[in-house]
Parts: structure tokens; C-alpha cells; sequence
């Protein structure tokens, strides 16, 4: 009966089948091009060896998406979404180039420099955004509005304060210590994936080993009846839109940080529905409730997989999201709960006809 018990968790378990649709598509690109999964020491100009090879790439390119998406499990687990993370990514380069550019009339050419202290270059970014997670918050929790309806307000506003932050200029530098950020390598890997494991070790410690996650999970379920027994469901959504914010600060100047350049047009394009894709994928329901983070992450590296793939087969970009698309929707499928039920069915079936035995 165990047995029985543990093959129909797994079997019904979405996270299973974003893991088995991340190692079908790694699989199809090993079988096309064995060189797809190898991973190798190269030397640097410097003399430092770091690994190098097309995992190493996905890891790293998935860095922006997966930092926000630990943000948007949150949210997504209280029932809502965050459509303003794109443009939160675009005030959070903005900042950061205005800092160390400040006024580029006066310092035009970009050198190894900065105007203001590095410090604020990174602080006042996060802060920034952060605050403008607390506004999407308030508007949330206070105002009573849809969640949809108050981020899309940052969604528009957002890329719009970036331009005035830089006067509508591209401001780019060569600051050595920012540069590092995205470009830097740590313990033989790129900078962004150690942030990326940073961030989610502090978002699942900050969960699961406090009761923070556990009332995320309570009001996502049923917010009137958390409120009831005592929860203050307007505070837990306060937090999770500023952890949002906070995070897509980073994401922002991770990604400023890799093009050495603020680009407020197109910094943070599509990155809220890539990140709610990642975490529908890896089985946390847009309804609310439970989430898990270990889902988010392979969903994110599904999509960045998927997108690699496509570069690493001469693939024109404009089908990226058609490709994105197909898989993505197989997952989702896969998913669903008729899905799920029918092969926890056909195992019951298989059972019932060995005379309730079943291999373990």
C-alpha cells in the first residue's frame, strides 16, 4: 500500500514532470550535439581558469529570470502577480549608471571611474525598488486593488522613470567593480550564478525555516479565513511585493552590469511573463496556496534552456518564442490535473489487475 501511495505522489507530482521535460530537452540537444552538455576549464586573459561550457551558459544567462521568480513565487502563492518587475529591472540600471555617470555633459567618456560612491551604486538601486515594491504593496493590501491592475500602474510608470533618471540617455561605463557583477567569476563560475544561489538559499531560509512561507500558504488559500484566525494578510502581501522589488533590483543591475550600460527600453522585456511562466511551471498555482521553490528554478531553467538551444543550433531568434511556446505548453499539460489523474488511474488499473500488487 506504500508503495502504491509513493508512486502515486510521484506520478501526480508536477514538479516531476518539469524535471523530466528539463532533462528531455538537455536530452534532445546531447543527442543532436554531443558537445551540448560538456563543461571544461578555459584559462583567461588574467591567467585564472574558470569552467566554461553551454550548462555553465544556461546557469548563468537564467540568473535574471530566477531571481525574480523567487520574488514571483511569493506573489503568485497569495493569488496575485507582479507586472512591473520588467520595468523595475530598467529603474534599477537607470540608478545604477546615474550614479556612476551622473552627468554625462560633464563626464562624457566612459572610463574606469565613478562619479558617486560605489556604495550608493548598488544601494540606492535596491532601495528604489524596493519601494516600489512597498507602493504595489500598499496599493494591494490598503487600496483593495486587483493585483494585476496596481503593478500594471509600475509596469507603464516604471520604464518612464528610468528615461527621466537618465535624461532619456544610455549611459554606459567601464567601471571595473560593476563590470564584476555580471562579468566576475567566483569559485570558477560567473558571478551571477553564486548571486543566483545566494538569493535562493536566503529566499527558502527566509521561507521554511520561518513561519513567514507557512502564512503565505494560509492566505493564499483562503485570505478571509487567515484574517479570522488572527493573520495580518495585509502585512505578509506588504512583504512579498517589496521581496519582489528587491529582487528585481538585483536582477536589474545584474543585467546592466553584463551590457555595461543602462538600456531603459529594453532592460526587463518580457521578464514578468517569463517569470510567471517559471513559476506556473514548476507547479505553483496561479489560485495560490502552496509554491515551491525548488519548481521555480527548474521552470526557469527550462525556459533558458529552451532559448539556449535555439541560439545553439543557428535557429533564427524570432522563433524563440514559438519554441518557447510549444514546450512550455506541453509542461503545462502535462501538469494539469485530468493529466495527472489519468496516470494515477492507470496505476490504480495496472494494480487492480495484479491483484493490488505493485513493483516497487
Amino acid at each position: 500500500m506504500k508503495a502504491k501511495l509513493n508512486r502515486e505522489t510521484v506520478v501526480r507530482s508536477k514538479l516531476l514532470w518539469a524535471v523530466i521535460a528539463e532533462l528531455l530537452i538537455l536530452l534532445v540537444g546531447f543527442i543532436m550535439r554531443p558537445d551540448f552538455l560538456s563543461v571544461q576549464l578555459m584559462t583567461l586573459a588574467d591567467g585564472s581558469r574558470v569552467l566554461f561550457g553551454t550548462p555553465i551558459d544556461i546557469l548563468n544567462r537564467s540568473a535574471e529570470i530566477t531571481i525574480i521568480a523567487m520574488g514571483m513565487t511569493l506573489v503568485i502563492a497569495l493569488g496575485g502577480t507582479d507586472l512591473s518587475v520588467g520595468a523595475l529591472v530598467a529603474v534599477s540600471g537607470a540608478m545604477a549608471l546615474k550614479f556612476l555617470r551622473w552627468d554625462v555633459l560633464e563626464y562624457p567618456t566612459p572610463g574606469d571611474y565613478t562619479v558617486m560612491p560605489y556604495f550608493l551604486v548598488i544601494l540606492v538601486p535596491l532601495a528604489v525598488c524596493t519601494l516600489m515594491g512597498a507602493f504595489n504593496g500598499l496599493l494591494i493590501s490598503k487600496l483593495g486593488m486587483q493585483p494585476i491592475i496596481a503593478t500594471l500602474i509600475l509596469m507603464v510608470a516604471g520604464r518612464g522613470i528610468a528615461q527621466i533618471t537618465t535624461n532619456g540617455k544610455q549611459f554606459t561605463t567601464m567601471y571595473t567593480p560593476f563590470q564584476q557583477i555580471a562579468q566576475g567569476y567566483f569559485l570558477k563560475l560567473p558571478m551571477p550564478i553564486i548571486i543566483t544561489a545566494v538569493v535562493i538559499l536566503g529566499v527558502a531560509l527566509f521561507t521554511r525555516k520561518t513561519s513567514y512561507g507557512m502564512f503565505v500558504e494560509s492566505v493564499g488559500v483562503n485570505p478571509n479565513a487567515s484574517r479570522v484566525s488572527g493573520l495580518q494578510s495585509s502585512r505578509i502581501i506588504l512583504i512579498a511585493f517589496m521581496i519582489t522589488g528587491f529582487l528585481s533590483g538585483i536582477s536589474g543591475l545584474i543585467y546592466s552590469s553584463r551590457i555595461s550600460s543602462c538600456d531603459s527600453n529594453n532592460a526587463g522585456i518580457n521578464n514578468e511573463m517569463n517569470a510567471i511562466l517559471a513559476v506556473v511551471i514548476g507547479g505553483t498555482s496561479m489560485s495560490g496556496g502552496k509554491f515551491s521553490l525548488t519548481g521555480t528554478v527548474i521552470g526557469s531553467l527550462i525556459i533558458q534552456t529552451i532559448v539556449t538551444l535555439v541560439y545553439f543550433f543557428g535557429v533564427v531568434s524570432e522563433a524563440i518564442m514559438a519554441f518557447e511556446a510549444m514546450i512550455i505548453a506541453v509542461v503545462i499539460v502535462l501538469q494539469s490535473e485530468p493529466v495527472r489523474k489519468f496516470f494515477a488511474s492507470r496505476k490504480r488499473s495496472r494494480a487492480s489487475a495484479t491483484g493490488g500488487a505493485v513493483r516497487a
